[in-house]
This record gives structure tokens, C-alpha cells and sequence, in this order.
């Protein structure tokens, strides 16, 4: 009789305790690492021309930047341009040419892998396109520390006004153009 008694009020003891132990929660965290990452790095990572003429190209060494990959997976590299834009009036802006050509208020820009063929410069666009030497296939990098180099060429626009035949831009403008290169795995 006292061992039912005794099973009788660990029962009880154990129902008014369930409600408070169906409320109680906890989380868990599952960490999952995969084999293969991508990470690519510029150096440098910014071109500071400074004052500029109309209608006049402006260039960097062809091994200006390096584009290192140190993930650990092969990459193919991508490069996109944007429309320069005035630092502080961003509605005023250069387009940038998708055909080569200046005009007023539009500029020209182009990349070129170090050791290509001289003048083997490749138009930036701004639509996504894979970087590449001429001729040849586009730039893989295949990761662990490799790297490639390229520099850049810019062609201003064609004058805002002129006076006495000698163009002139509306001074005091700082304009930026950005350049965006990506990885994509191979």
C-alpha cells in the first residue's frame, strides 16, 4: 500500500511540473563549413587622376592593380562600369560609352591585362562582361595567392564650352566613376 501511495504522489509531483517544462525552449546552432570559398582582393583600389582637360586620354601603367585571388577555388574575373558621377550633385553625371566614342558629357574607359599586346585595350561597359586578354580566353585566376595585373585608360569628354578655341570644362566638379570587379566561380 505505501509504494502505491508513494508512485501515486511522484505522479502528481510530475503532472503539475509538465506544463512548465512544455514551455520551455532552446536553440541550436549548427555551423557548417564548406571546402571550397572565394576571395579575391585590388590593390591599388583607387585611381586619383586630378584635374583633367577635355577630350584627353589619361592612362595607368599596365600593371597598375593586381587582382589577387586568395580563395582556395578557380575564379573567372568580371568587370562592369558606371556613369561618372559629380561628387556632389550625383544627378550630374559623364555616361560612360558603350561604343568607344566621346562626346559631351560622355567618357570613355578601358582596361588592359599586363603583358598583352600593346595597345590590346578592352572597353568597360556598363554591362557585366569577363575580362580577358585580346584574342584569348577570359582571365581565370585559380586561387592560392594567384594573380593577374591591368591598368586603365580614360578618355575624357568632348568639351563643355570653348572660348578662343580652347575647351574648357564647368570647373569645380569632382566626378567618380566606379569600377566593379567580381569573381565568379570557374
Amino acid at each position: 500500500m505505501r509504494v502505491i501511495s508513494f508512485i501515486l504522489v511522484v505522479t502528481l509531483a510530475l503532472v503539475s511540473c509538465s506544463p512548465a517544462l512544455a514551455e520551455d525552449n532552446g536553440t541550436i546552432t549548427i555551423t557548417i563549413l564548406t571546402d571550397k570559398y572565394i576571395e579575391i582582393t585590388l590593390e591599388p583600389s583607387e585611381w586619383n587622376i586630378g584635374d583633367v582637360e577635355p577630350n584627353t586620354e589619361y592612362m595607368t601603367n599596365p600593371t597598375w592593380c593586381t587582382i589577387t585571388n586568395s580563395g582556395n577555388c578557380a575564379v573567372n574575373i568580371h568587370i562592369e562600369g558606371e556613369d561618372a558621377v559629380w561628387v556632389d550633385n550625383p544627378a550630374t553625371k559623364w555616361t560612360l560609352s558603350e561604343d568607344g566614342d566621346n562626346a559631351k558629357n560622355t567618357c570613355v574607359l578601358w582596361y588592359h591585362i599586363a603583358y598583352d599586346d600593346a595597345d590590346s585595350y578592352t572597353l568597360i561597359t556598363t554591362i557585366d562582361s569577363q575580362m580577358k586578354k585580346a584574342n584569348e580566353d577570359p582571365i581565370r585566376l585559380i586561387g592560392n595567392g594567384d594573380n593577374k595585373q591591368f591598368g586603365l585608360k580614360l578618355l575624357t569628354p568632348a568639351a563643355d564650352f570653348t572660348i578662343d578655341d580652347v575647351g574648357y570644362f564647368y570647373g569645380g566638379r569632382e566626378m567618380k566613376i566606379t569600377v566593379t570587379i567580381k569573381a565568379v566561380a570557374a
